[in-house]
């Protein structure tokens, strides 16, 4: 993988789904807008929301190439699966999002912000113009500080298999940001601090050693 052959894909990529990229970041505004209002289905809406973000990369953004590098393959999968298993919590609701003013709503909110303003203009300061910018719930970079940014903003426990394939494809940070791809810095750092945020919180706060503010 380099970084021209990405951005060359990306070229391609992004005006063959226009006008997708209005319409999710009109679906990420409604994520967040009902991790503040919490209605009746809430939940649910955000859970469908953040299934068919992984749902449309791994089968519009990887399989499309896969031809050309089976890894690619490989990850389509596990897109897919993250994006089932956000199904299947949308089907029997497990999780529940709420925005506060703790650290934890605090730092999922910036890595929020990263996802859908940040990344777009640190690739724009490197020279990534449009169509070779890359943006949340079309790209699996900038989807990741997006996904895990909601899942710190919840008051309740995260089953940890939610958090299996978005921690590998946070590692993935490393080799994208080592040809170029510096924007990807957040789906690095991002991985790191939020699945040992939500596992520290989950063991220590959720438990009831120190209750969490709502």
């Amino acid at each position: 993988m380099t970084s021209a052959g990405l951005l060359a894909y990306f070229t391609r990529y992004n005006p063959s789904i226009w006008p997708m990229q209005v319409i999710v970041y009109l679906l990420a505004l409604v994520a967040l807008f009902l991790a503040v209002k919490n209605f009746k289905y809430s939940n649910q809406s955000i859970a469908v929301i953040l299934a068919f973000f992984w749902l449309w990369n791994g089968i519009m953004f990887f399989v499309p190439v896969g031809g050309s590098n089976v890894l690619w393959y490989v990850f389509a999968a596990l897109f897919v699966i993250q994006g089932i298993l956000f199904l299947i919590g949308a089907l029997k609701p497990n999780i529940a999002y709420h925005i506060g003013t703790d650290l934890y709503s605090i730092t999922g909110i910036v890595l929020i912000l990263y996802a859908l303003i940040g990344s777009p203009f640190v690739g724009y300061l490197a020279g990534h113009l449009y169509p070779q910018m890359a943006f949340v719930g079309l790209f699996p970079c900038p989807t990741l500080p997006f996904t895990f940014g909601l899942l710190l903003c919840t008051t309740s426990k995260i089953p940890k298999y939610l958090l299996v394939v978005p921690f590998i494809w946070g590692l993935v940070g490393v080799m994208t940001i080592s040809i170029g791809m510096v924007e990807d810095v957040g789906m690095l750092l991002g991985a790191l601090l939020a699945t040992a945020m939500i596992v520290y919180r989950d063991r220590k706060v959720m438990m009831g050693h120190a209750p969490r503010p709502a």
